[in-house]
């Protein structure tokens, strides 16, 4: 398992936070979002799993394909346009 954290810290516009991984294991190619609320939630990787989703099934909006979600968290971040920002976010950091 090849595990790689954002060493980014992100906030949402109501000032929660959130980090992302990125599963790059063949044939499990994920990516996992995470809240936290102290930062040494964040240093020790410890923030509270919000969803994971494939790599491969990145679709605006859609909430079907994801695993291990937790509707209640994401809807507190803001839902779909909280994954949409996510979504890019990962895109971005793949491509560069």
């Amino acid at each position: 398992m090849a595990i790689v954290y954002d060493t980014n810290r992100y906030k949402t516009k109501s000032g929660k936070k959130y980090y992302l991984s990125i599963d790059n294991t063949f044939n499990n190619e994920t990516y996992s979002v995470y809240s936290f609320t102290q930062n040494s939630d964040f240093d020790n990787k410890t923030g509270t799993l919000m969803y994971t989703e494939k790599l491969r099934d990145l679709k605006k909006g859609a909430t079907d394909d994801l695993i291990n979600d937790n509707a209640d968290l994401i809807d507190s971040y803001g839902s779909l346009d909280f994954m949409d920002t996510v979504r890019n976010q990962i895109i971005k950091g793949i491509t560069k």
